[in-house]
Formats: structure tokens, sequence, C-alpha cells
């Protein structure tokens, strides 16, 4: 059985494939397979999949017989997959040589289901021009138990632990058996974060490396992130329903439910600067209204609303005034932040 299974989904990926795959192929761990999954690219990648199996025979390769998104290619990977351990890479990053040998030698030595590290953004232009590098700011290695994870879960969110899976290796035999696979119906971003946050309530010991082992490029106009779409509003609530069965197990302190507050905030907010204020985005200012009302009335979001008291309430400073006026009526003044925002972002140079 090889130690890790390292999940690659392709679709068109042929510029950039065969330096993805072969910085898993130059591990320093060599007990692996890589799982590539074809998710009916229209260029070259089937080949170059079918190339890189003959070239070296830790490679399997998967041809779907139809187009299942990232989601669909993940699990149909994970559900082949033999490996004590999984990863994941998408077609156009880079693993650095020791990720897998340094990082499965953590989760064996601390028992963790789950082991998270760093990683690199790198945002590059149509031509492939370095347009700004940020690394993940982790000081130093943590380990957290099923009692203690709670505790820590706004320290990782906030490092950028739980929002991707690249950043990470999972062991095989809890996602099986706690049926954590990816919900496929999120074709169109968030999907990460969802599944971050089943397996976090799922793992019984979590494991934090610090230093940066992957390597994540966003291209220019490429990323699913930074399209609109309609369906991306409704997988980034599916995500916080997710973390909210987090939320129900934490310890409600006034300063965990303060912190609640600012994190259903940042959601609102994400809607607004990804979807709401999107160029692209066709909706009117009323209907842009009548869909906030709509997130004011979800379920998940005020149960734990309703929990917060008034003082709490008041901690909310200044900046977070769009969340304050989606939860109170005072729709006139969010229509004004609403129209004022989509003329800053018409204007903005992308």
């Amino acid at each position: 059985m090889p130690k890790v299974s390292v999940i690659v989904p392709v679709y068109n990926g042929e510029q950039y494939l065969t330096e993805a795959v072969g910085s898993i192929r130059k591990q320093t761990m060599t007990d692996i397979e890589i799982i590539l999954v074809n998710d009916q690219s229209t260029d070259n990648s089937a080949e170059i999949c079918d190339q890189l199996k003959n070239e070296d025979d830790r490679i399997k390769v998967i041809h779907l017989e139809k187009n299942l998104g990232i989601c669909g290619a993940r699990n149909r990977g994970m559900s082949e997959a033999e490996g004590e351990y999984v990863a994941f890479c998408d077609n156009d990053d880079f693993f650095l040589t020791t990720l897998i040998e340094d990082n499965y030698s953590i989760a064996k030595k601390t028992e963790a289901d789950m082991v998270k590290f760093g990683r690199k953004l790198i945002d590059v232009d149509s031509n492939d021009k370095v347009l700004r590098e940020k690394e993940t700011p982790l000081k130093k290695a943590s380990g957290f138990n099923e009692q203690t994870k709670m505790d820590h879960y706004f320290y990782m969110k906030s490092k950028g632990l739980l929002m991707n899976v690249w950043n990470g290796i999972y062991r095989l035999a809890l996602i099986k058996e706690g049926n954590i696979f990816f919900n496929e119906f999120m074709r169109f971003g968030s999907e990460d974060a969802d599944f971050s946050y089943r397996y976090f309530l799922a793992a019984k010991r979590i494991a934090v490396n610090p230093k940066a082992y992957y390597i994540h490029y966003r291209r220019d106009a490429s990323s699913t992130s930074r399209k609109f779409n309609e369906n991306k509003i409704e997988s980034m609530m599916l995500a916080s329903k997710s973390e909210a069965e987090i939320f129900d197990r934490m310890k409600k302190t006034p300063e965990v439910k303060a912190r609640i507050i600012i994190e259903i905030n940042k959601l609102i907010m994400n809607m607004y600067t990804q979807q709401l204020f999107h160029r692209d985005n066709p909706m009117t200012v009323k209907e842009k209204v009548s869909f906030l009302n709509t997130v004011k009335k979800n379920e998940h979001l005020n149960y734990h609303l309703d929990k917060v008291t008034k003082k709490e309430l008041a901690k909310i400073k200044r900046k977070h005034l769009p969340f304050s006026l989606a939860f109170s009526n005072n729709w006139m003044m969010l229509a004004y932040v609403i129209l004022k925002g989509q003329f800053m972002l018409n204007n903005e140079k992308w």
C-alpha cells in the first residue's frame, strides 16, 4: 500500500500538466501513487496523462466518461486511491520536493488525521508574468486533539488553513468511513472550504506544519473564483452551513459569540465583493436588496444571531457596516452601500 495518494484533477491543463506532475514524481518520498483524473479535457491533456503513465508505473490515469467538475474528479480519485493518506494538486500547481516526506512523517509521529502546511500564492498574468507573491504567515508548528481543536479553529481559518485542500494531507480511511467527499453540486467555488470544515469536525488529531510546500498559481482570468456565476452564492451558503456545525460545537463564551458574528459578516462581505458587486452581475439594485433579504432570513445564520446579546452586537465596529445594515431593516441605506460599491468596482482597473 502506498503511503500517500496524490490526486490531480485534470481539465484542459496541457500547458502546465507535465511540470505539475513532474513536481510530484520528484518527491523525496517515493512510496506514493499519483492519480490523474482526466475530466473530459478538450485539449491534449488526455494524451499527456497516458504518456506520463507510460513513464512512471506509480501513475494511474482515469478518463471520466462525462465532465464532473473538480469535485467529481477528486471524488473519483479518492474512491480508487489506495494510500494511507491523500493529497491534492491542481493541474497547474507545484509541489516542493519534500512536501510528502515531511508531512507524512509529522502525521505518523503525531498520529494526526490531517496535517496542514504553508503555501505560497503566486498571481500571474496571461503571459505568466509574476504580478505578486504571498506566503502563509505561519510562525510555529502546533497540534490539536479532539478536545482542543475547537479552541484553535479561528486561528486555523485566519491563516488560510481551511480554505483550500491542497495545503494538507488527509487520512483516507477517515474520508471513507465518514463519507467526507466533495459536494459535487459545488462547481463554482467554496468546495474546498466545505470539505475542510467537515473533515475538521471528524478529525481527532490535527497537526500544523508552518513551512510552505505548495505553490499555487492564480492565473489571469482563468480562475473560477474570479468569474461571476449566480450559483456561487449558493455554494458559499452550503459551505457556511457546514461551518455552522463547527460553531454549534463551540463553547459559547461572549468572545466566541462575537467572533462567530464577525465570521458571518465576512461571509456576507464576500458575497458583496465576489458576486453582488461583480462587474458582470446583471442584477438590479432592487434585486440585490431582495437577495440580501433572503440572506437575512437564512435559517442557520439566524440561528446563531439569535443567541447573541445586544451587548455583543454593539461590539461590531464601523468596518462591519454592511453587516449591520443587512441584519436591520435599513434597506435604503443598504441600497446606497450597494450602489456605491457597484460604482467603485465598475471604475476599478482589473
